[in-house]
């Protein structure tokens, strides 16, 4: 993969992801998850007496908020280069085989923290593959970019902004952060001793490894997005109000740079809008809302990880969470929950479609590999989790 084919991929990556308002229709008909979620919301508002002011006020206004600011910013931190750039000075000429796979693994690890995991999925997978296709590491590619999916799905664990999920759960049952890293914390931190180990299969040679081009960056420009940024993680944190944020961030892009509000993946935010207008209705329903929370009841770990292997983890977790009180153990499932099928955290998708457009790609062993891989994955985490719970 070429330097010029590597950006031409990011574009069209991002293009899938980031939908426009006047593109809704068309969004609907690429993307099954967002057209799922429209017919449950239309069918369960069918099902209920129409009402207005309940359907808005099942709207979780303020995750929406703080969710739209933190995809704008990170648009424009990723438009910027800054990680290209660092990986630019951190490697040239000749590299161990095994630590450029483990900067590739655990960049996705790290960087998933702050940026969401399908964001550090669109930033490195694509470089990875262009590099180690360059670098004659085809062979390694499967293990790769596998091991990418799942740094990012274990990475972006740690933190409410790591993922989508996690912004919903902090935010819904208003949990300290304290309460939130001793769930996400030793699953962090079991995930990544274990990518660690698993990065010993990597044989180690040295190899040599293209020259990227180092990006231009506006310094400038770069520093307002962190000081933005800093923002939203004190507006999670409760010291602002998503109301004051938004007030603060919106108007300073479109100053700055109007063109990140075309990274930002609209097709999560209308995601997010009719699931939480569905589940709302649902909790009109009397004899749904009480079955619900008695099948839930003393069983969240393992109803919500099972559950998002198949309507993926952020539907799971708007679909649960009006029926329990127990943060902690929805919290661990639907994170766990991410390993394991190809749809469970929708991010992997990203991964799968990178490695597709390769030259020479296997498309149907990455997904048996990949499927295998996050099983195997998922059984330690699991037991680490409820040995430690």
């Amino acid at each position: 993969m070429e330097i010029r084919e590597y950006k031409k991929l990011v574009i069209t990556l991002n293009r899938t992801r980031s939908v426009s308002l006047p593109d809704i229709g068309r969004s609907l008909r690429s993307n099954p998850d967002l057209a799922a979620a429209v017919i449950f919301a239309g069918a369960t508002t069918a099902a209920v007496p129409f009402s207005l002011s309940a359907m808005l006020g099942s709207i979780n206004t303020s995750l929406i908020s703080i969710l739209f600011c933190l995809m704008a910013i990170i648009a424009g931190l990723r438009q910027g280069g800054i990680l290209t750039y660092s990986y630019r000075l951190l490697f040239s000429d000749t590299v161990s085989s095994r630590r450029l796979v483990r900067f590739f693994v655990f960049s996705c690890f790290t960087m998933s923290m702050a940026v969401t995991n399908d964001v550090a999925l669109i930033i490195f997978v694509p470089l990875a593959v262009m590099v180690l296709q360059a670098a004659g590491m085809q062979r390694h590619l499967i293990f790769a970019v596998t091991f990418q999916t799942i740094a990012a799905n274990m990475g972006s664990i740690l933190t409410p902004i790591g993922n989508p999920q996690n912004l919903f759960i902090y935010s819904y049952y208003h949990m300290t952060l304290w309460e939130f890293l001793k769930v996400t914390g030793p699953i962090t931190a079991v995930s990544g001793i274990l990518l660690y180990l698993i990065s010993f299969y990597i044989p180690n040679y040295p190899v040599d490894i293209p020259s990227v081009p180092a990006p231009v960056m506006k310094k400038r420009t770069v520093l307002v997005l962190i000081c933005l940024l800093g923002l939203c993680i004190l507006t999670v944190l409760r010291v602002l109000t998503p109301a004051i944020l938004v007030g603060i961030v919106c108007p300073v892009l479109f100053l700055t740079d109007r063109s990140v509000f075309r990274g930002v993946d609209y097709k999560l935010i209308f995601l997010f809008i009719f699931l939480f207008i569905g589940v709302g209705n649902l909790g009109r329903l009397p004899f749904f809302a009480d079955g619900t929370a008695a099948l839930l009841q003393g069983h969240e770990l393992f109803v919500s990880l099972l559950l998002s292997q198949v309507l993926s983890n952020v539907p799971t977790t708007v679909l649960l969470a009006p029926y329990t009180q127990h943060a902690q153990p929805l919290l661990a499932g639907v994170n766990i929950g991410g390993l394991g099928t190809i749809i469970a955290s929708m991010a992997s998708i990203i991964s799968f479609k990178v490695y597709a457009d390769c030259q020479d790609s296997r498309p149907v062993r990455y997904l048996l590999i990949f499927t295998t891989v996050n099983m195997v994955f998922l059984l330690p985490v699991l037991a680490a989790w409820c040995l430690l719970e």
